[in-house]
């Protein structure tokens, strides 16, 4: 049984009528539009969003404490897995050793509290806590977090809140004040800030910044792996920062919010959002000004928004309130190739629709009229008409990967050109952003894995494509190499990549569905049968992968080469560690030495920057590590 006390502390968190670790069913009053007085309430009350009877995980938040340096979301979130918890939502607060955890009801928290220590010493005074990489965690319950916008209008409102730390960055200053409406200059400017922030300097200046900030980051990195004993953590060469090809409208993929118009009165508006959410801020701007989107995209998206603010579709669909948690609408992505055929898929908030539609006969069902409207209004051969159209509908903070994907006309998907080949792009699929810099970064790619040796040295080599996703870089490189082998977690990439190597006649490339560390090890044993040469290439998500991963790769005794792909190098820094430090019981194998990088700039008029990392491990180290 769990302590009394637990209970009592949870009381002061749950909302009055939800009934503690249920779900309750949604009505139109909890999901439709509220009255003026309690919005009012609503937006002055940092923790009202607690008496909504919509789920949110806040009300089973605990508190995790005392883990090493360098754990990360997932190696948190596998560690609790394995002890039979199931947790909802997990954060790692940044330079601290200090985690919160969100549960989906209170035995699923309660368990967690009972698994892992408790900081209560009534409870636990004999306990030294679960032991985890040589330390005790300690856990506790955490209180919910404030509403970024209650903290916003606390703070608007000169009310003493403390959660209200965080002043708007509007020009309220009461809280039943409107904001005064920007004119078209500055809203432009905010939003250019927001969405191309070096729009100010020139393009040889913005390279310069990033190269700087690329050094900076690569000087932190070789500090620490000589902290950890890795070898020649001196000797890095960076190569001088590649040039996108494109300098404007290069993004073959923008996501927009659909919202309410800050500017006008009873408008849609689909666009950037200029503010952060934590901070409370909620403006979308039309997208015209942001010099990185495309003239084709820009089409579809004033189409759109001119169908939005129909009446009957206001009336019936409203926009998404990121406030209140209530309206149709939430997002719009648009994809286009380089013939400029588009593909548009929308986020539709499914409980608005479940609350909200109608048995009246003499009224089309809000579904039926939302998806016809969509299709009479974006399929055809007219100025910002789709080829493609989809959507999907989600629950609350169900994101798009659990959503139930409709494809409501139009070809199922486009096709891009790609350093001569042809691949599907579906909806979801995963593609560099930037078509013509992204054929420079596979041309990079292939040449720092050549660094130092010739072609030649190929004919006996073979290419594993880790995190290969729908085998654009694979199927690139697949002519320099006697065998490629894409991993992937993704069933629907993996399924694409087949596709695609197919469709471009690539016969020597493969593709396998699995986990990284299950999959590696037997694929990369198989292709050490047949080469003696085995590269690798790894291009994962921002954060990098779970160590798992790299442990297995430092045990593949025929990897010589590994060049790591980084969107986000100070993200994945701990990954770059781990594969060139020493050799221990915990790291087995020899270690790689990080020989070269090279930033590549596929994201102009933006800070962003992409790291290309050569690893390598020599001959005679490979040969020793065989021989053990």
């Amino acid at each position: 049984s769990n302590p009394a006390s637990l209970e009592i502390d949870q009381k002061q968190f749950e909302p009055k009528g939800l009934e503690t670790g249920k779900l309750e069913t949604m009505t139109s009053e909890s999901v439709g539009v509220q009255p003026d007085s309690a919005k009012e309430d609503s937006a002055e009350k940092p923790l009202n969003y607690l008496n909504s009877s919509q789920f949110t995980s806040e009300l089973f938040k605990i508190e995790v404490k005392n883990f090493r340096p360098y754990t990360t979301v997932a190696m948190l979130k596998k560690r609790m897995q394995s002890l039979g918890l199931e947790p909802h939502k997990v954060k790692v607060m940044p330079n601290s050793w200090m985690a919160f955890v969100t549960f989906k009801n209170a035995d699923q928290r309660d368990k967690a509290l009972s698994v892992l220590p408790w900081l209560q010493l009534l409870y636990f005074a004999n306990s030294k806590g679960h032991i985890w990489r040589g330390q005790a965690l300690t856990a506790k319950l955490a209180k919910p977090k404030a509403d970024p916008f209650g903290n916003a209008a606390a703070a608007d409102s000169g009310q003493s809140s403390s959660t209200a730390k965080r002043p708007r960055l509007d020009t309220d200053t009461a809280a039943d004040s409107k904001p005064a409406p920007l004119s078209a200059e500055a809203a432009s400017e905010l939003l250019r800030d927001a969405v191309t922030p070096l729009w100010r300097l020139g393009y040889e200046e913005q390279l310069k910044q990033k190269s700087q900030d690329m050094s900076s980051e690569v000087k932190q990195l070789t500090r620490q792996v000589a902290a950890v004993g890795g070898i020649s953590a001196g000797s890095v060469e960076m190569m001088p920062i590649v040039a996108s090809p494109v300098v404007d409208k290069y993004r073959n993929k923008c996501q927009f919010t659909v919202a309410w118009s800050p500017t006008q009165t009873d408008s849609v508006v689909v666009g950037f959002r200029v503010g952060r959410y934590r901070d409370g801020e909620a403006d979308v701007y039309p997208p015209d000004t942001a010099a990185v989107v495309p003239t084709v995209i820009l089409a579809v998206v004033r189409r759109l928004q001119a169908l939005l603010n129909e009446p009957d579709m206001k009336r019936r669909a409203p926009p998404y309130d990121a406030k209140r948690h209530v309206g149709c609408w939430k997002a719009a992505t648009v994809r286009c190739n380089s013939s400029n055929r588009t593909l548009l898929y929308l986020d539709i908030h499914q409980p608005f629709l479940t609350a909200n539609d109608t048995s009246d006969e003499t009224e089309m069902s809000l579904r039926h009229f939302i998806e016809n409207r969509l299709q009479n209004g974006l399929l055809g051969d007219q100025d910002g008409c789709v080829a493609s159209l989809h959507v999907v509908y989600t629950d609350h903070g169900g994101g798009e990967a659990n959503g139930l994907w409709r494809h409501l006309g139009g070809d199922p998907d486009i096709t891009e050109t790609l350093g001569g080949l042809s691949f599907r792009v579906s909806p979801a699929a995963f593609f560099q952003v930037n078509t013509a810099a992204a054929e420079v970064l596979h041309n990079r790619i292939y040449s720092m894995l050549q660094h130092g040796e010739s072609d030649s040295d190929n004919q006996s080599s073979a290419l594993l494509d880790v995190c290969c996703g729908t085998g654009t870089i694979g199927l690139s490189l697949a002519r320099y190499f006697s065998q490629v082998l894409g991993i992937e977690l993704i069933a629907d990439a993996v399924r694409d990549a087949q596709l695609n190597a197919q469709r471009n006649g690539i016969k020597n490339a493969s593709f396998v569905c699995g986990r990284a560390e299950d999959t590696l090890p037997r694929e990369a044993n198989l292709l050490a049968e047949t080469v003696s040469d085995l590269r690798v290439v790894l291009d994962p998500p921002r954060g990098g992968l779970q160590p798992s991963v790299l442990s297995t790769i430092r045990r593949c005794r025929s990897i010589r080469r590994l060049l790591y792909v980084s969107c986000c190098p100070r993200a994945a820094r701990s990954n770059f560690v781990d594969l060139c430090r020493p050799a221990s019981n915990k790291w087995r194998g020899d270690p790689f030495r990080l020989a070269l990088v090279q930033p590549v700039d596929l994201f102009p008029l933006t800070k962003h920057c992409e790291l290309l990392l050569l690893f390598v491990r020599e001959p005679a180290d490979a040969a020793a590590d065989a021989s053990e």
